[in-house]
């Protein structure tokens, strides 16, 4: 028997079930996750509108933007999203804030260069 004395085969059943079913999915996880799935519906976005949406627009073409697991940590939705460069450029402030493609500089100067 084990200092606790419920045996040590008990633990080895229950490590042997959960490495063959699977652990389940930390919640550091499911945020990277949700993550993701948030940064592609932005790319997406920013292909239907590649010259820009409001903010506005925004929060209503994309319900994951005002999910409060993605929002945790940040102090609104205008400082969750200025966290992705790699997705969105935000432009203006208040309800006139705008997004732009990231990579629009790029665009912008590939235009004036060609």
């Amino acid at each position: 028997m084990t200092q606790n004395g419920t045996g040590g085969s008990g633990f080895t059943t229950l490590y042997s079930a959960v490495l063959a079913k699977g652990a389940p999915a930390s919640s550091d996880t499911k945020r990277s996750t949700d993550l993701i799935k948030l940064k592609k519906a932005l790319w997406d976005l920013m292909v239907q509108y590649p010259a820009g949406v409001t903010l506005s627009k925004a929060r209503r073409s994309c319900p994951l933007l005002l999910d409060s697991v993605e929002l945790d940590g940040y102090a609104s939705v205008r400082q969750l999203l200025a966290s992705m460069p790699d997705v969105v450029t935000l432009h203006g402030f208040g309800v006139q804030t705008f997004l732009l493609p990231a990579d629009i500089k790029l665009q912008h100067r590939t235009t004036l260069e060609g």
